[in-house]
C-alpha cells in the first residue's frame, strides 16, 4: 500500500511530454485541473446547444391529471441576463427555445415509426 503511495505522489511531480501538454499542463494534476474546467466550460455553446446540452424528457403516468403529458425539462447553470445575452435577447432565446422543442418533436415521430410528411 505505501509504495502504491509513493509511486502515486512521484507520478504528480512528472513532467509532461509536450504532446500531452493539453492547455499549457506541465504536470497531471495541472492536466487533471485543466479537463475538470474545460468540462465545465460552456462559453462557446449557443442558446440552442445549452438547452439540448442537458435535457431530460418524462411523461405523466396514468392515474394523475393530464396522464400522457410529456414534459422536458434542461438544466442550464446561468443567470436569465447572461443566457438573454448569449441568446441576442429574448427574441433569440424564444427562437432557440422554439427551435429546441421543434428537434425533440421531430426526435419523438421518429422514435414512434413514423417518417415525417407521411400523413400518419
Amino acid at each position: 500500500e505505501g509504495a502504491v503511495l509513493e509511486a502515486i505522489h512521484a507520478l504528480r511531480r512528472v513532467e509532461l511530454p509536450e504532446a500531452a501538454r493539453v492547455g499549457g499542463a506541465a504536470t497531471l494534476p495541472q492536466l487533471s485541473a485543466r479537463l475538470l474546467a474545460a468540462r465545465y466550460d460552456v462559453s462557446s455553446l449557443t442558446a440552442l446547444e445549452l438547452l439540448r446540452w442537458d435535457y431530460k424528457q418524462g411523461e405523466r403516468v396514468d392515474g394523475v391529471a393530464a396522464a400522457g403529458l410529456r414534459f422536458g425539462i434542461a438544466a442550464i447553470c446561468e443567470t436569465l441576463p447572461a443566457l438573454l445575452n448569449r441568446s441576442g435577447g429574448s427574441r433569440g432565446l424564444e427562437e432557440a427555445m422554439a427551435a429546441a422543442a421543434a428537434r425533440v418533436a421531430e426526435q419523438a415521430v421518429t422514435a414512434g415509426g413514423l417518417a415525417a410528411g407521411s400523413g400518419g
